[in-house]
């Protein structure tokens, strides 16, 4: 296919050059001639489209970026159950909660679960570098086999919290996350952060 796309527009070229250097010994204007004009227009016609299929046939297909394993996946969910202590309905529902929470203040609170963590504290700092998450944002997290759980607050929204976060986590989460209902702790407390974002910053 390359061999005819070079020969073909060399061939008329050539037969466009004899025809010109013809039409100049006649003094006859050779452009006013419906077949020159018809062989230029072929001749560029091939010319383009040898060029798009070099381009083509160059140019290497990307492949897909890999994703790394600790990326929100494609939907942007901000919940991160590690240890499997969540249900789906629950993911879905802080999922709904979160879409909430950034259609009316531009903040999300997000929930990691994990097993065995000795610093949970900084374990929710590093989930929330690598979420993208900014001084307004929360972490809520809850280490199962360590038995037990963390709130991290933004830099930004810890300057307006009223309360002890450890405090306010026991106070809403504590009776459900004994029982080994982590739904309903996680649940429980991301309301309260809910709805006290909906008063703070109305």
């Amino acid at each position: 296919m390359r061999i005819a796309l070079i020969i073909v527009p060399c061939v008329a070229l050539g037969i466009l050059l004899a025809v010109m250097a013809a039409g100049v010994k006649k003094g006859t204007n050779i452009f006013k001639i419906p077949a020159v004009a018809w062989m230029i227009t072929g001749v560029l016609v091939v010319v383009a489209i040898g060029i798009g299929i070099e381009r083509t046939e160059g140019s290497p297909i990307p492949e897909p970026a890999p994703r790394p394993s600790s990326a929100p996946p494609a939907s942007g969910s901000f919940v991160w159950d590690d240890a499997n202590a969540l249900s789906d309905r629950t993911v879905r529902e802080l999922d709904q909660r979160n879409d909430r929470l950034w259609d009316r203040h531009n903040i999300t609170v997000a929930v990691v679960t994990c097993d065995n963590q000795r610093e949970l504290g900084e374990y929710a700092y590093r989930q929330a570098e690598k979420m993208g998450l900014g001084g307004y944002d929360m972490v809520v997290a809850l280490d199962i086999r360590g038995d037990n759980y963390w709130l991290l607050l933004g830099n930004d929204v810890g300057r307006d919290f009223p309360y002890d976060p450890s405090e306010y986590a026991y106070e809403y989460m504590e009776n459900a996350f004994v029982r080994r209902d982590y739904d309903d702790a996680v649940l429980e407390l991301t309301k309260a952060l809910e709805d006290w974002y909906g008063k703070q910053y109305r």
